[in-house]
C-alpha cells in the first residue's frame, strides 16, 4: 500500500520535553545496575576544576561525534551521498541535527537512528558494568539519554514496514513518508 506523502513528527520542545522525562527515569535506571554490581566509592568521583572542563570539552565533542555518526551510517548504510547530508544547530531550541535530504527505505533509516545510541551510549554503558568503569559509565550513561530524541523517532516509526520510503522531515523532529 503507497501512502501519500505524511508526516511523522514532534515539536523540538514536545522532543525536548519528553527527553527530561526520559532522562528523570532513565538516569536511576542506568545508575542503579552499576551500583549493584560495584558499589560507589566516592573517591573516585571527579573533583578538580580540570575535570569539568575536560568533561565540557568530550560532551560537546561527543555531541558533534552523535551526529556525525548518523551522517556516516547514512552514507554507508542508507546510500545517501556525502552532499545529500546536512548537519547544523536549530538555535530556538539548541537542537543540533543531521538530515538526509533524499529519502531512503524505513529499514535503513531506523539504523542512522539507532547508530549513536548504539555506538555512544549503549556499548560504553556496558563496557562500564563490565569493566567497572565510573568514567565509560559517565559517557554511556550521557548518551544513552542524549538519545532520547533518536528513540522517540523510532517510536514514531514503529507501524512503518521496512521497505517504506522515509525522509528527515526539514524542521521538525522526525520524517516524511514519501510515496
Amino acid at each position: 500500500m503507497i501512502r501519500p506523502t505524511q508526516n511523522l513528527t514532534m515539536s523540538s520542545f514536545n522532543a525536548q520535553i519528553y527527553g527530561f522525562l526520559a532522562f528523570l527515569v532513565g538516569f536511576p535506571a542506568l545508575l542503579a545496575p552499576f551500583y549493584w554490581m560495584w558499589g560507589l566509592d566516592k573517591s573516585r568521583l571527579m573533583s578538580s576544576p580540570t575535570m569539568y572542563v575536560l568533561i565540557i570539552v568530550v560532551l560537546f565533542a561527543g555531541v558533534v561525534l552523535h551526529e556525525l555518526i548518523h551522517g556516516l551510517t547514512a552514507i554507508w548504510h542508507g546510500g545517501v551521498s556525502w552532499r545529500q547530508v546536512k548537519f547544523g544547530v536549530q538555535w530556538k531550541s539548541l537542537t543540533p541535527y543531521c538530515h538526509s535530504v533524499v529519502p531512503m527505505r524505513a529499514g535503513q533509516y531506523r539504523l542512522v537512528v539507532l547508530m549513536p545510541l548504539i555506538v555512544m551510549g549503549l556499548a560504553p554503558y556496558a563496557a562500564a558494568l563490565f569493566f567497572n568503569n565510573i568514567g565509560l559509565l559517565a559517557f554511556g550513561t550521557f548518551f544513552t539519554l542524549a538519545a532520547a530524541g533518536d528513540l522517540m523517532i523510532i517510536w514514531l516509526m514503529r507501524n512503518l514496514r521496512s521497505d517504506e520510503q522515509v525522509q528527515d522531515h526539514p524542521t521538525k523532529v522526525g520524517l516524511l513518508i514519501t510515496a
